[in-house]
């Protein structure tokens, strides 16, 4: 018989008869996650930016999207990609249950995100994920903030208070932050912009050192471009 407990001691007896090992996508996962440095290698850089010039980070965010397969194909489509300028940091947000597949098959140029964390440290914290984890994982970055989480699917949604403390706490586990602001089509049609984005900010400047700040990219993404067709312009915005 296949015995098997877990830390609860909860005990499961199965005959062996009816136990057949069958490779899947999981065992995959798990013998490759075992040698993280199997992520293939980076295309070159791009020729070295000139001095003075501004430093981009490009980010893309895949919510709550894709299959094992389309994730699979999408990986394959960056790796195929060319090489990325000497001047921009290209990070990649995945959902949790496609980190794994990143981690062992995205290529190395290509920074990971979460696109969240939990409050929490770690401990009895049910359904939660916390940075440790995170960065124990390899994960190097985190989306915190994002439009979404701030009004909640179907429940409450997370206050600027609540998001600045996550903050704190993902930097303090060593996670570097894209922190997420930005106005509602109201908001921005009454002129108060600036002022939305100040309050969503100030919790944030009220906690963290001049230290913090180096490892935080603010994200500036009004609510009312996302997923609507209409976009924001450099002459729209400084």
């Amino acid at each position: 018989a296949l015995w098997m407990q877990s830390s609860f001691s909860f005990t499961v007896t199965l005959p062996c008869s009816q136990f057949t090992p069958v490779e899947t996508n999981t065992h995959r996962i798990k013998s490759k996650m075992a040698y993280p440095d199997n992520r293939p290698e980076a295309s070159s850089k791009g020729s070295a930016a000139p001095d003075g010039s501004r430093t981009y980070l490009l980010g893309g965010n895949w919510k709550a999207n894709g299959t094992l397969a389309s994730a699979e194909k999408i990986i394959a489509d960056f790796n195929a990609a060319g090489p990325i300028p000497a001047n921009a940091e290209v990070v990649i947000g995945a959902p949790f249950i496609h980190i794994p597949l990143c981690l062992m098959t995205l290529r190395k140029d290509i920074a990971i995100a979460a696109q969240n964390c939990s409050l929490t440290g770690t401990g009895a914290y049910t359904g939660e994920t916390c940075a440790s984890q995170l960065k124990d994982m390899g994960i190097t970055w985190v989306i915190l903030g994002h439009s979404e989480r701030r009004e909640g699917f179907g429940m409450a949604g997370e206050d600027s208070e609540l998001v600045a403390k996550k903050t704190k706490l993902a930097l303090a586990e060593g996670l570097k932050v894209m922190f997420c602001i930005g106005e509602k089509k109201e908001e921005r049609e009454a002129g108060t912009t600036m002022d939305v984005c100040a309050s969503q900010m100030k919790p944030l400047a009220d906690i963290l050192s001049k230290e913090e700040w180096a490892n935080v990219s603010i994200a500036y993404e009004p609510v009312w471009a996302i997923g609507t067709g209409k976009f924001l312009f450099v002459s729209n915005e400084s």
